[in-house]
């Protein structure tokens, strides 16, 4: 199937009409017509029924939206990989969700490539439910999460067991900060602490939230490797007797790791296994 059928329909479902998409797609609304049309004539199905109001997805339109973007992003997966660069035999791929962008991914991708020279390596952050997405897909071979989708042919194993700690600064008052950790922390937190459930200040990413309360003052729950340091040092201190709440990471590969997957992993193990104090990574040296 020619990959611009599958971009157009989708381009159809975004605008929600035919004469938007060919706007978008640069082309006149007959050609996105004819692509439609032999869409359907390959799937032998309607996509789409279309009125003076624009186009609505079929029943069968419905079931074929993931297809159609499982296509297009594996397609410019293809283009963006193949063919390596010279010198390079192999290709690793792999995500992590946003707040263990770092140092985690950094480190790494760091130790990847000056332990295996000869790898492609390819990084990205995003949400958790999007990287598994893409793993099942082909599109990355292994994912950092929180919350793992167990399914037939994935292999999952818990990389790292940390805990949120409530901590405050010593150096200035403020608020409590509200660190959006995800679904199952947003559960416990709030039936825990209803009283901080609608804080005044939310982030939903963990550094930002560290900066501010750093260069502000304030409250609010924090990996215990991220803030050791600061704990070290005095610029803040945990509150004591406060709830904890478990963090574990866990590592997602579309199976059992293998061959260049397997020796990625091991590295990634080491990493964890060595570094224990995460927090002077936030800090750029100048």
């Amino acid at each position: 199937m020619d990959i611009e059928l599958a971009r157009t329909f989708l381009q159809v479902v975004r605008t929600g009409s035919l004469l938007a998409a060919a706007d978008k797609l640069h082309v006149t609304q007959t050609a996105v017509t004819a692509r439609i049309k032999s869409l359907e004539s390959q799937l032998n199905c309607r996509l789409f029924e279309r009125n003076k109001a624009g186009a609505r997805l079929t029943a069968d339109g419905q079931r074929f939206l993931g297809y159609a973007s499982q296509l297009v992003q594996t397609w410019e997966a293809a283009c963006r990989e193949l063919p390596l660069p010279a010198g390079l035999e192999s290709l690793f791929r792999f995500g992590a969700e946003i707040s263990l962008g770092n140092p985690l991914v950094l480190l790494w991708a760091t130790r990847l490539r000056q332990q295996m020279p000869a790898l492609a390596v390819r990084a990205e952050v995003g949400e958790g439910e999007a990287l598994q997405y893409k793993l099942q897909s082909g599109t990355l071979d292994a994912a950092l999460v929180y919350q793992p989708e167990y399914a037939p042919g994935v292999h999952v194993e818990t990389l790292m067991e940390e805990k949120l700690i409530l901590i405050r600064s010593t150096q200035r008052d403020g608020p409590y900060v509200y660190v959006d950790w995800g679904p199952e922390f947003r559960r416990q937190h709030d039936s825990v602490l209803p009283q901080h459930a609608r804080a005044s200040l939310y982030f939903n990413l963990g550094p930002l939230a560290l900066q501010y309360i750093l260069q502000f003052g304030g409250s609010g729950y924090f990996r215990t490797r991220v803030v050791q340091s600061y704990l070290d040092s005095g610029v803040l201190e945990r509150v004591e007797r406060a709830s904890e709440f478990s963090y574990p990471v866990f590592l997602v590969c579309a199976r059992t790791p293998a061959g260049t997957t397997q020796e990625a992993v091991r590295i990634l193990r080491d990493i964890v296994r060595e570094e224990s104090d995460w927090s002077q990574r936030w800090d750029v040296p100048l």
